[in-house]
């Protein structure tokens, strides 16, 4: 901070520059007391007399002290960095939210002008995507009343438990988006339900946007927790410059046997897929300007759709595969992707004895016969394998349950997530990714 005219200036850069220098050290700090809190020198270290026992045991808390002594500054150094990084987000949103009042005086489409040549203006309460949210939360408001009658119908007359539970569950997301004012941007209960949400805002000083594709089995009542992902990702940005797109607008396969091979429903989704990413990009010009990285996410089914999507010429700097099914059906190499996705860079990340194995690159009669879903993404040329297999307390992740919990906030697969859609550090396979897999392996064989 720098005193102005009897006040203060406060400078955010610098306070993200300290906070990222004091993170540093503080990974120092971290792997000295890791190293001492493991030491552990026997007694024979220091001869075979009487007097060793009692020389071993005054060496082992001396160790034990100064390695509690280091926590003590660790923890004291994660709290000024979260203090430093929270504080630098929180003046950044406060000059965001004044040059949102000075905006709210002007024109929501100011005429072009020099050094706004794009004529940008106005928030992400202006324009095409205000209008979607607005009349969605009337439609959302007479799903409401509609689901309620249709509960205490099944409620009258013995209606099953699946259908009593599955009301029960629209219910209470159609609730919550009333009471939270959610900025729904497509919505239709039909049948499974088909919903698209933005989590966060795109404005000025917006760097980060995602949008997300999840796969198999979803529907209204799952979307909960892919929203729920999208808002870990955005409130971990205390900079305020990460937006998330949970992108559910279409119809999914949702048996993971009978259906999950079809590529028929990646192959009709892609194209609404591709259409909204031009929606995003449009709206991302007209209220956040030049300079905003958009990752498309794709997981597990949503991996083929946002291959095919690619196929069509998707507008995003970054594609992440997770637990993805395939590039997509029939893409089997760069060349199979038009020249617009030539610069994309692209990620992909399969947790150890993952399932979906047995769905990445098929080839041969399977896709013949219109199944399949392209090539395996982790081999496929120019991506970058990230690691993944642990959870949030570091143990083990393999296996079927790490299907869906990889997207867990605090494992390493969701660090690398929000590193790839921050540009932020990332742990690329290769590091511990193979003895993860081997200890995967190895557990298998011991029946773990």
């Amino acid at each position: 901070m720098a005193s102005s005219a009897g006040g203060y200036r406060v400078a955010p850069a610098r306070l993200e520059a300290a906070a990222a220098e004091l993170e540093q050290r503080a990974g120092v700090l971290k792997t000295a007391q890791t190293a001492l809190a493991g030491e552990n020198v026997p007694a024979a270290a220091f001869g075979r007399v009487s007097a060793s026992n009692a020389a071993s045991a005054t060496f082992t808390k001396t160790i034990k002290d100064v390695a509690g002594k280091l926590d003590g500054q660790l923890t004291k150094a994660t709290v000024i960095h979260q203090g430093l990084t929270a504080a630098a987000g929180g003046y950044r949103r406060a000059d965001v939210q004044i040059a949102a009042s000075y905006r709210a005086l002007m024109p929501e489409n100011p005429l072009p002008k020099a050094g706004n040549p794009a004529g940008i203006g106005g928030s992400a309460d202006t324009g095409q995507w205000a209008t979607a949210i607005a009349r969605n939360r009337v439609k959302v408001s007479d799903a409401l009343t509609a689901e309620r009658d249709r509960l205490a119908n099944l409620l009258a007359h013995g209606g099953k438990a699946d259908d009593i539970a599955n009301a029960r569950t629209r219910i209470a997301l159609y609730e919550d988006i009333l009471a939270n004012d959610r900025q729904i941007l497509r919505f239709d209960s039909a049948g499974n339900g088909r919903i698209a949400e933005l989590v966060g805002r795109i404005e000025p000083g917006t760097r980060n946007v995602g949008l997300f594709v999840p796969g198999v089995n979803t529907s209204f009542g799952n979307f909960q927790s892919y929203a729920d992902l999208g808002k870990s990702l955005v409130a971990a940005d205390a900079t305020g410059r990460t937006a998330m797109v949970v992108w559910a607008d279409g119809v999914f396969p949702q048996n993971v046997i009978t259906e999950g091979p079809a590529a028929h429903y990646a192959q009709t989704m892609a194209p609404e897929l591709k259409a909204f990413g031009d929606e995003l990009r449009g709206q991302i010009d007209s209220h956040a300007g030049p300079g905003v990285v958009v990752t498309a996410i794709g997981h597990s089914y949503g991996g083929a759709t946002v291959g095919l999507a690619e196929q069509l010429g998707l507008r995003a700097d970054q594609v992440l595969h997770v637990e993805s099914a395939g590039m997509g059906h029939g893409i089997w190499s760069p060349d199979d992707l038009p020249a617009s996705q030539a610069g994309v860079q692209r990620y992909s990340m399969t947790a150890p004895l993952d399932p979906i194995v047995v769905a990445q690159g098929n080839a041969g009669l399977i896709e013949w016969l219109g199944a399949g879903h392209g090539a395996d993404p982790d081999r496929f040329p120019g991506v970058v394998e990230l690691e993944t297999g642990r959870d949030a307390n570091g143990a083990l992740q393999w296996g079927f349950d790490s299907h869906s919990g990889v997207l867990k906030p605090g494992s390493d697969s969701w660090n690398n997530v929000y590193g790839v859609l921050t540009g932020g550090p990332v742990t690329h396979e290769g590091f511990t990714g193979g003895s993860l897999r081997e200890m995967a392996v190895e557990g298998v064989g011991r029946g773990l």
